[in-house]
Parts: structure tokens; sequence; C-alpha cells
């Protein structure tokens, strides 16, 4: 059976540099990002449920989701976030929890890392061999979330301050990366967590 790790952290905390780090080190990535874009494909029992919630000024054209004024919509309003995750996150789930039972049924012995946004919102600790979080402090966040996405510190806080804050996702991970300092002190970080698993 293989062994498989969850991998979480804030919005903009660096989990994709993480996830290639990985993946060079030769582990098998899972990204829950994919499933999220899945359930809400054109047709999708997703994508339905979330037009019959907040009407079709979420689509574009084409009749894909619109995900700048979706995110526009439950960023800002607590209510309308928990709404929107009420369609999402059980299809979300299903298509995690089927992907995990396939992997501890596999017989290779190479490490996996599924990176879950929402790992301990969602419940899935349980599910994993161990679980991961990556750590910044949070004006360092606030900063890069803004220069990533080009958004106005408003904005940016109010993404942030939707979930789970990074504090309580350190306490409650197995392990911790630092993230808050250069990508020379992330590499230092990841070989310490290496030699861990």
């Amino acid at each position: 059976m293989s062994k498989i790790y969850g991998l979480t952290g804030g919005i903009a905390a660096g989990k994709s540099t993480v996830l290639k780090m990985f993946k060079d080190h030769g582990f098998i990535i899972f990204d829950a990002d994919s499933f999220a874009r899945e359930v809400v494909i054109p047709n999708s029992i997703g994508l339905k449920q979330i037009v019959e919630q907040f009407g079709e000024q979420v689509l574009n054209a084409d009749g894909t989701l619109n995900r700048a004024k979706l995110g526009s919509i439950v960023f800002s309003d607590s209510g309308e976030l928990e709404k929107l995750n009420h369609i999402t996150r059980p299809l979300i789930k299903e298509k995690i929890l089927h992907t995990i039972a396939l992997i501890k049924k596999s017989t290779s012995k190479r490490i996996a890392i599924f990176e879950i946004q929402l790992l301990f919102e969602g419940g899935y600790e349980d599910y994993f061999d161990g679980t991961i979080s990556l750590y910044e402090r949070p004006e360092i966040q606030l900063a890069r979330l803004m220069k990533r996405n080009n958004l106005t510190e408003k904005v940016a806080l109010d993404r942030i301050n939707s979930q789970m804050s990074m504090d309580e996702k350190k306490r409650r991970a197995d392990f911790v990366i630092d993230n808050s300092g250069d990508l020379t002190q992330l590499k230092q970080e990841f070989e310490k967590l290496m030699s861990q698993l």
C-alpha cells in the first residue's frame, strides 16, 4: 500500500511551488483544485446547482463558469460562500475519497501527496497517513496574494479571512513547512520535511 499525505496551506502560501518539489522528487501528485474544476464543467450537476443558486450572471457567454464573477459574490459574504460550499464540497469530496481509495489499494511504494486547500475544513485529515501544512507570516501572505492576483488589500483580506487561519492549519498539521522566506529557505524547509517522511 502506498503512503499518502495531505498537503494544505492558506491562499498564496506556495502550494504549487511545493507540489512541484514533491513531483521532482518522484512523489505521485494529486490536486483537489482539478476536482473542483471538474465538478463545475458545463452540463455538470455542480454547475446547474450553482446557476440555480446564484443566477446566470455567474456564467460566461460560452456556458462555462465565470470564476471571477462568482468569487466577487462569495468572498465578500460568508453566507453566500457557505451556499457555494454546500453545493461543491460533497461533489469534490466524493471524487477525492474515490481517488484516495484507489491509491491505498495500489501496490506502488511511491508516496502520494494530495493537495487540498480545505483539508481540515472538509474533515479529510483522517484519510491520510499524515498532514503537511504550508505556513507563511500573515503580512507576507497578504502581500503575495495582492501581487499574484492583482487585488486590492480589501479584496485580498476578504479572501484570506474566508478561510481557516494559517495559524490554525499549522496547529493541526503533523508537519509544517514555513514559506515566509525566499526560495532558498523554502528548499531548506522542504529538505527538512523529506528527512521526516
